[in-house]
This record gives structure tokens, sequence and C-alpha cells, in this order.
């Protein structure tokens, strides 16, 4: 009975919050639909791609995520397929059934996670439904464990899947590659205008010309913040885009990355690399006004020292780092010109052994006659001269939040999209083999779908400048995942008083992180 008056005033508090309605659950499995079971391996993390689901007939990705200490460089995991009719005990350098593959474990994504990687590795054509086991083998340390694996039957494959296939399509400035009875099909029209008017103007401002066609990959689904780019760009390009960032921008950004690569050097700094991407596209996810917005960074105390963002740029707040670094390019550029600031920043050089504030006060004393230190100086005195607003400040804050809520929810229900150690695999060798299903799939339980509506619903809220509403889906947001059993709340959240009932704040504000 405590418990039931505890769920009624919880529901009348939420509602108090404005959660938006939840959509309609997810139709149960068929009867008879065998289920998952995932063996505890011991301290090793196992993922399988595609999310969700697995079907008969997919062709499976795994990562073995290593547990601290172990799986160093000189380590493998080999994984085996049994077979029950000759099913034996796993040995140290002896597999169990048929080997399907065997991988080192090496850092892995932008945050050089520790794993094993299997690309594609097991190919369940031809298999029954049901439930399949594999062993996983740590050699040469020797540590074995199993897990069952449960397909789906083929003819279940949700849609657009069983006739989804790659297509691709030329414009000006691009080949545009995108899969069938998706949104970019939809709309590709829109898409082939708006990439050349992004390249053309990207080439305008870095004074440059495209030496070939960009490939441009747009995914259905949302990885990292919305934006890639390795051998090509990829995009993220759904109608349920819970990362919050407008295709136009995130197009120019990494279309700045592009034609910034072409354009030689001998290293990249990567404060300098996503600040010229930032500041080149008058904005971060949208269009904004850069150095105010870097200036509210100082008033809420969220200035992060260069030699420190230099150093540890991808693993410092990230909206911050991004603004930060993108009034660093925008003020060095104002005071040098565009043609010094580009003669210094492809005239970077590794140091060895040093660290990469080492790399940039070198080359600003060979350029400027300028330390490191002296820049940080002379760049905050500038920051402080900027004419700041309540409205800055409260975006500033609301955008942190939002996305450090944004990751937070990956990382708990979504993390193969978390930027630091996305599920990018390949893009040509997808398209060579005709895989789709990667892309296609993505966590889509009824807790997915509720807590991303109100990550839609904050960006809208957000966007428009309604920042109580924003504040309110935030917190909701966060709450719901609180639910889940997650205490972890990103300090931009507790640094400030949102506006939700008292008894929610104390649910929510906790010590956490950043």
């Amino acid at each position: 009975m405590f418990m039931r008056k505890i769920l009624i005033v919880l529901f009348f508090l939420l509602a108090a919050c404005r959660i938006p309605a939840l959509p309609r659950p997810l139709a149960p499995l068929p009867a008879g639909t065998p289920a998952s079971t995932f063996t505890p391996s011991p301290g090793f993390t196992v993922r399988y791609h595609p999310d969700g689901p697995l079907y008969v007939g997919d062709r499976v990705s795994i990562e073995v995520l290593a547990p601290s200490g172990a799986g160093s460089n000189h380590d493998k995991v080999r994984i085996s397929l049994d077979d029950p009719s000759t099913r034996r005990a796993a040995q140290r350098d002896e597999p169990s059934g048929q080997v399907l593959g065997e991988s080192e474990f090496q850092p892995f994504g932008i945050g050089g996670r520790n794993q094993a990687t299997f690309y594609w590795l097991w190919d369940t054509h031809g298999l029954k439904a049901g439930a399949h086991t594999l062993t996983f083998n740590v050699l040469p340390a020797g540590t074995t464990w199993t897990e069952s694996v449960s397909l789906l039957p083929a003819g279940e494959v949700p849609y657009p899947e069983p006739g989804a296939h790659w297509e691709s399509t030329e414009t000006t400035c691009c080949t545009i590659h995108y899969i069938s009875g998706t949104a970019a099909e939809r709309d590709l029209d829109k898409l082939k205008a708006m990439v050349d008017a992004q390249a053309a103007d990207d080439e305008r401002r870095l004074q440059t010309t495209l030496k070939a066609k960009i490939p441009i990959t747009f995914l259905p689904r949302v990885l990292g913040h919305g934006g890639f780019t390795s051998n090509e760009i990829y995009v993220s390009y759904l109608d349920q885009n819970y990362a919050g960032s407008t295709t136009t921008q995130v197009v120019h950004h990494e279309m700045v990355h592009w034609l910034d690569g072409q354009m030689g050097g001998d290293t990249r700094l990567s404060i300098l690399q996503e600040g010229l991407a930032v500041f080149m596209s008058d904005g971060h996810f949208k269009v904004e006004p850069i150095f105010p917005r870097a200036s509210a960074l100082i008033e809420l105390n969220w200035y992060i020292p260069l030699p420190q963002l230099v150093n540890s740029f991808y693993t410092s707040q990230h909206e911050i780092g991004y603004m930060e670094a993108a009034a660093l390019t925008g003020y060095m550029i104002q005071t040098y010109g565009w043609e010094k600031y580009n003669a210094m920043y492809r005239d970077l050089h590794p140091i060895k052994g040093g660290p990469e504030s080492q790399v940039l006060n070198a080359v600003l004393q060979a350029h400027f006659k300028l330390s490191l230190d002296q820049l940080e100086k002379d760049f905050t005195a500038f920051l402080r001269r900027q004419n700041v607003t309540e409205s800055d400040l409260t975006d500033v804050r609301l955008t942190v939040a939002f996305y450090d809520t944004v990751r937070r929810y990956q990382l708990t229900l979504d993390p193969s999209a978390h930027f630091l150690t996305a599920w990018l695999p390949d893009g040509p060798e997808m398209r060579r083999r005709g895989i789709v299903a990667d892309f296609l799939r993505h966590p889509n339980a009824a807790v997915n779908q509720r807590i991303e509506s109100l990550l839609v619903s904050a960006d809208a809220s957000l966007r428009a400048g309604n920042y109580s509403a924003t504040e309110v889906d935030i917190r909701a947001a966060n709450l719901l995942l609180d639910l889940l059993g997650n205490s972890t709340v990103p300090v931009s959240l507790w640094r400030n008083e949102l506006n939700c009932p008292a008894f929610l704040q104390g649910n929510l504000i906790r010590k956490g992180s950043q």
C-alpha cells in the first residue's frame, strides 16, 4: 500500500513536470519466441551488432570490452560457435566447435576503449531460429566463458529492412550514399541541393577548392552528436533525431574537416581542428554568437584553461570545449588575419614525448613570438570585453545540460551511439557486402522511445528560446534515467536549480562528475 501511494504521488509530480504523452508500447514478441540469455563473463563485456534483437540471416559483429587491467595488445580473443553434436569443454588453446575468428585487444574509437573488435564475424544465414552458444577464449590467459544468443526468424525482420538496400547519387560536390526506404531517400532532392550549397560556402570561407567529390553517407540512426569524418563523411538523418543537431549545420561542420584535411599539414591539434570547423560554421549545433557564448563560460565558471583543454580536448566537457575552441580560433583569425593564421595552423609538428600544449606553444612562438600563456591572457581579456546577455547565459547552461543528458542516455540505453566509442563500421565495405542492418537497427524499447521523445522536445524548446520548457524536459529525462538505476547526474544539471517540484529536485540533484 505504501509503495502504491508513492507511485501515485510520483505520477502526479511527473505530470507537474509536463512529461509529454508516452508513445504506444511496442507489440510483444510472438508466443514461443526464444529470449536471449547472456551468462556473465569474468569481467568482460560483450556487445552484439546490429543493435536490438538478432535475426537469422544477420551478419553479426561483436565487441569484447576488457575490464580494467586486462586485455593488453598482446592478448586476443577467440570466438567459437558450439556444435551441439560435438560439444566439448573449451581449453586454453583448443577451441570448442567452429572457430569464427580471433582478434587482438586494441584501442577503439575516439575514446580509445580497450576491446577486441570483430566486424561481421558470424554469418547466420542458414541457421535455425533459437538459441546458439558462443564460446569466448581470452588468450594466452586462458579465461573462458560461454554466452547463449537467440536468433529470431528471418521473416520477422522489422521494416524497412527486408527490402532496404544501398543507393548512391552524384551532385556537383559530392557522392551521396543512403539506404532505400529511409528519410534520406524521401528527402533526397532537398539533401542534394543542401550539400552543394554547404560545400560552396566552405570553399569560399577556407579559400580552397575541392580536389574530388566528397563521399557522404546519410545514416538513418543517431550516432554521436550526428556527424563524423573519416574515410568519408557520415551524418545522421532521421525524423526523430534525439541528438538535436540540424543536418545543415552538421554537414557544413564535417565538410570543413574534409577540406581542412586536403589542405595539408604535418599534424592536427584537436582544439584547433574542431575550433576551425565550428568557427567556419558560425556555431556548433546551430548558428550562434560564438564570442558572447564563450564569454558566458567565464561567467558560469566553466572556462577550461587552454593547456588543459589542448591536452585533453575530447575528454573535456564536449560543448564547453567546442565553444571555447571556436572562440579561440575566431579570436586568432580576427587578430592575425586568415593567411597568417592558416600558415601557423599548417606548420604544426609533433614533439616526441611532448604534450599537444607544447606543440601549440612552439608554433605560437615561431609565428607570432607568443607563448601559450600569453595567448590565453590576451584571449580571456578579449572574452571579458564581450557583451553577454542573460539569454546567452541561460542558453549556454541549458545547451550543456541538454547534451550531457543526451550522452547520459546513450551510455545507459544506446551505448553504440556514444561519440567516444560509436559503432561506425566502414561505409564502403558495408556497401560492398550489402549490409544495412548496422545502421537501420537501434534500441527501440518503450523506455528508449519515452526518453528520446523528451530529448526531441527539449531540443525544440531550446531552439525556440522556451527555456522553462527545456528545463522541465531535461529534468524529466534524467528522472527516468535515475529510475533505471543510474544515479550519476551530470554536474551541469545540479549546479543550478531548475523549474521542477522540490521532490524531483531532491531525486535529481546529486553529486556527479563532468
